[in-house]
């Protein structure tokens, strides 16, 4: 009876530890479905959870790419980041629906599309990043120069040295910060 007793506390544990593990993951197909949904929060939350939960999904990662076509704005920028943080293998044409977000007219779109970049093998598109060392937000200038270490090489140089005199001190500091890592690589 002892080890009746101890074997069913041993089992008490294991699921009081396992069950809101278990809980908390989405299911895969409730992903997809949710990655479908008309509703915006939906699929992003679709796309947080593939993210976290479901990286290595093919099926998910196909409706993610399909995503970054979409009309609404966050659904496209959540489709870019989530590509770029899983480091995706992706298309030409992904890459041109990411590197639309930099045309946009909101800062916030054109920044995520900068991040997105980051994490892919994207410098086919350094030529769309450039110009946006001379946009007029201090904080598009500062992710150009971020992506832009991340993904050039040493002849970019000259386009960012003209930022080490702007007047914003973080624009200073992320053109240096390119510099040495473009001088390194």
């Amino acid at each position: 009876m002892k080890k009746f007793i101890q074997r069913s506390l041993v089992l008490a544990a294991v699921f009081a530890i396992a069950l809101p593990l278990l809980a908390g993951k989405t299911k895969e197909n409730e992903v997809l479905i949710g990655l479908d949904s008309p509703k915006e929060k939906v699929v992003l939350g679709a796309l947080q959870d593939f993210e976290k939960e479901h990286p290595a999904s093919a099926t998910c990662m196909a409706k993610c790419k399909a995503l970054l076509a979409d009309n609404r704005p966050y659904v496209r920028q959540k489709a870019a980041r989530v590509l770029g943080v899983l480091h995706a293998a992706v298309s030409p044409a992904d890459l041109n629906n990411i590197s639309l977000l930099l045309n946009a007219t909101d800062k916030l779109e054109v920044m995520q599309g900068l991040k997105a970049l980051r994490g892919l093998k994207a410098q086919s598109e350094i030529p769309k990043i450039v110009p946006l060392l001379k946009n007029p937000d201090d904080n598009i200038k500062r992710d150009s120069c971020r992506t832009l270490a991340v993904l050039g090489d040493k002849s970019l140089i000259p386009e960012i040295e003209p930022l080490l005199k702007d007047p914003d001190k973080g624009v200073v500091k992320d053109a240096k910060d390119a510099i040495t890592a473009l001088t390194i690589k």
